[in-house]
């Protein structure tokens, strides 16, 4: 899902902006894709996604009373948010301090349907990007996206796959089948069944042994020597 918050504490705007959005869902046939939340203030939006997934757009007013859209933004990078964030504003003198919290453009009022979409268009695009470099965890209402060139390794352990990544272990449970259908294509390669290995974490291989970066060593099946070794020569030099 791709999902987008507005927050406007002046309702028909907030109305508009949410019909500009719908549009070009619609048209972009994102409909079915795209969830979209509204606010009518930073502090009810600070409340509420506590049990939300993370979104991949803020549309934030700034002139909002009590805690103003930069505030929010503030306070948001502060916990980690990495979101596009984009200002929506009467008044053009916040470029400065917006360079702080990274928002990607400002928008003045009355809000240009052309110019949001076009926003959205490239905030669209660069997140399906970044998706693909990631692996998306759900374990019950939480997601987390962990990097793939992070992971070292996955290993089916009975009922649950343990990761292994650069400095943290995550397990849950899945069929090792489900979850390592995410990491096909990703320079990933199976030692042996209900054991995959991220080659660019792989220093040396023997025939019986596949040695990470860390020097810990997992088991290589016989018989799977010549493909490994075929594949993390094709790692090594960049190829696909």
């Amino acid at each position: 899902m791709f999902r987008i918050a507005i927050c406007e504490d002046e309702k028909n705007i907030l109305d508009y902006e949410n019909s500009i959005v719908k549009q070009w869902a619609e048209k972009r046939n994102l409909s079915q894709m795209v969830e979209l939340d509204s606010y009518v203030s930073a502090e009810q939006f600070l409340f509420e996604m506590e049990d939300k997934a993370p979104y991949d757009v803020l549309i934030f007013d700034i002139q909002m009373k009590d805690m103003n859209g930069m505030e929010l933004a503030k306070k948001l990078r502060a916990s980690g948010c990495d979101s596009v964030i984009i200002f929506v504003t009467g008044v053009p003198d916040y470029a400065i301090e917006g360079y702080e919290v990274g928002a990607v453009r400002y928008i003045l009022k009355p809000v240009k349907p052309e110019l949001l979409c076009t926003i959205l268009d490239a905030a669209f695009e660069e997140r399906k990007k970044k998706t693909e470099d990631y692996f998306v965890l759900g374990q019950g209402a939480d997601l987390e996206r962990i990097a793939f060139d992070k992971i070292l390794y996955i290993e089916a352990r009975g009922h649950y796959v343990y990761m292994k990544g650069m400095d943290f272990e995550r397990e849950w449970k899945s069929s090792f089948s489900d979850a390592s259908v995410a990491f096909e294509g990703k320079n990933f390669f199976c030692l042996r069944r209900g054991l995959l290995v991220n080659l660019c974490h792989v220093s040396r291989i023997t025939r019986t042994d596949c040695i990470l970066d860390d020097e810990e060593s997992l088991p290589v099946a016989r018989g799977v020597y010549k493909d490994l070794n075929d594949a993390f020569i094709k790692c090594f030099r960049g190829e696909s």
